[in-house]
């Protein structure tokens, strides 16, 4: 297809009582509760749920669409050529595709691309002689596309589908599937099982297209009928190209609720959706308790785990002994039972992360310890809490606690969210992001918006809106609170009662900055990618004014 993310103001240590280790490691550097971050089937009266039954919305008439162009600006570049796909569910009606000879050569990359030769083209139809029969294929039906906002500004340029309601699944797969890695054709067509054998061409292109809508369209029929009355509320005054597509979905959830087990309607009614569409929540822990004692670690015994025919080496096939990794984690047990400073230059492929967790985790545990993990960004927080903390919980013989804590603004305030749903004066990108939280919701345990994908600037400037503010939380005031449900306040808590507490360097400093009110008082830190916190200093520990901050102050 033709498209598709000095001088340092002294620093104060914060750290209270002794005795305080703090690991820096430089260089490349970078009850564990499971991910709970899927939605969990409901079960009541029947083993397997109703298979989605057809209705309105799998009905109608469909055309997906493709094109392949010489390039991405349809006001200098050009068609090479359409494919379409007529179809109704899972039946394929007709399908129409042509080569179409362009008005300039097809650049080398495009032909790599494609395999689309000049030569075949220079043997096509113009666009011209082309429209008429594509016209009378297409008609007025719904066009689907993947990110189809591209196809048409090419196609409007020639007058044609001006007033066709376009579905994008790109779009639609944004909202359905919030925790998909990738969201292009192709990765969602391997994630959802959909056979895609040629890529970057048009006809196959859009066969994989509406294969991937009819996937969307039997998940959405999944989703609980309050979630999906919901969005159409407040889609009722939106010019949002997907609104037909959900008013179909809520005729055909209602009508179908009748039939199943009485669990089956109950989900489907929505009445087991929970309070303002969230789903179950996990039981929060109770906060640590410090050992009378400290209780120094077994290096020995640590660093057999990383020798050949070690722990590690039984488990995961392939392991590689790395002499470098052993002497790290030495280095690093012997800091912690020494309460000393340490500092540590590994080069890539060491293995640091282990080399850390392995002493940190037991070291806590014997000793009823937080150790803070501080590493440079949020995606490589996500790494060692998503990855490497669940590979090393795996394997050890006990159960440990880890906490990931982000800064306040990547969390969901739901007080905010209902005041945005209740506004009435939303935009079609306002419309989209809460489609995509009021369909995440029932499955988040975390309310963190890394979950959810919010590509664009104006996406995450929205999410700004209904994210955890300290200017607009009621503390003890707010229902939610109370009720045990802000997100905020629950990652909070949750690190009171954890081992391992993970954050990033900004959050680290903005504890500094407030004199230890974010994080639980803690005494041991591993600093990860600490060649970058001088950086991260200035830049959470300093601020910028201009003279139009200053006019619009005045």
């Amino acid at each position: 297809m033709g498209r598709g993310g000095s001088l340092y103001p002294p620093l104060v240590c914060p750290f209270p009582s002794a005795p305080f280790c703090s690991i820096m490691l430089s260089g490349a550097l970078a009850c564990w509760a499971p991910d709970l971050g899927r939605a969990r089937s409901i079960e009541a009266g029947s083993a397997e749920p109703t298979p989605p039954r057809i209705g309105r919305v799998m009905s109608r008439i469909y055309v997906a669409l493709d094109l392949e162009t010489t390039g991405l600006d349809p006001e200098h570049d050009a068609i090479i050529e359409i494919g379409a796909v007529k179809f109704r569910d899972d039946e394929v009606l007709d399908t129409w595709s042509s080569l179409v000879r362009p008005p300039r050569p097809i650049p080398y990359k495009i032909q790599h691309l494609t395999g689309i030769s000049q030569e075949e083209v220079d043997r096509a139809p113009p666009l011209r002689s082309l429209v008429g029969p594509l016209l009378r294929f297409v008609k007025d039906h719904p066009i689907v596309g993947h990110n189809v906002s591209f196809d048409l500004r090419f196609l409007n340029r020639q007058g044609l589908f001006l007033h066709n309601s376009a579905i994008d699944t790109f779009e639609l797969a944004g909202i359905l599937l919030p925790h998909a890695a990738r969201y292009s054709l192709g990765r969602l067509a391997e994630e959802l099982g959909i056979s895609f054998p040629t890529r970057h061409r048009a006809l196959e292109d859009a066969l994989a297209t509406k294969d991937l809508f009819l996937a969307l369209l039997r998940s959405a029929s999944q989703l609980p009928l309050s979630v999906i009355r919901e969005i159409n509320r407040l889609a009722a005054r939106v010019d949002w190209p997907l609104r037909q597509v959900f008013r179909d979905l809520e005729r055909d959830k209602a009508r179908f609720a009748f039939a199943g087990s009485i669990g089956q309607q109950l989900l489907a009614k929505g009445a087991l959706g929970g309070e303002g569409f969230l789903g179950p929540l996990p039981e929060e822990g109770r906060p640590l308790r410090p050992a009378p004692r400290k209780r120094p670690l077994d290096v020995d015994e640590l660093a057999a785990m990383l020798e050949e025919g070690g722990a590690f080496a039984e488990r995961f096939p392939g392991y590689e002994y790395r002499p470098q990794q052993v002497a790290m984690l030495r280095a690093v047990a012997e800091a912690l039972n020494r309460g000393e400073h340490l500092l540590v230059e590994a080069a890539t492929g060491v293995g640091k992360s282990m080399a850390y967790l392995i002493p940190a985790v037991h070291f806590a545990v014997q000793n009823g310890e937080h150790v803070v993990i501080s590493t440079n960004t949020i995606n490589l927080q996500d790494q060692l809490f998503r990855k490497d903390i669940p590979d090393l919980q795996r394997i050890l013989p006990f159960e440990f606690k880890a906490a990931l804590l982000k800064g306040r603004s990547n969390y969901i305030c739901l007080r905010r969210l209902a005041a945005l749903r209740h506004r009435g004066d939303l935009s079609p990108d306002e419309m989209r992001v809460l489609a995509k939280i009021l369909v995440w919701l029932p499955s988040t345990v975390t309310g963190d918006r890394g979950e959810l994908f919010l590509p664009t600037p104006q996406e995450r400037a929205i999410w700004g809106l209904v994210a955890s503010d300290p200017e607009n939380c009621l503390a003890e005031r707010c229902p939610y609170r109370r009720q045990g449900k802000c997100f905020f306040y629950r990652a909070r808590r949750q690190a009171e009662g954890a081992h391992l507490i993970v954050v990033n360097h900004a959050l680290l400093l903005s504890d500094v900055a407030v004199e230890n009110r974010v994080l639980p008082e803690y005494r041991y830190l591993i600093v990860d990618e600490a060649h970058h916190l001088e950086d991260a200093t200035t830049q959470q520990l300093s601020f910028a004014v201009d003279q139009g901050r200053i006019e619009w102050l005045l």
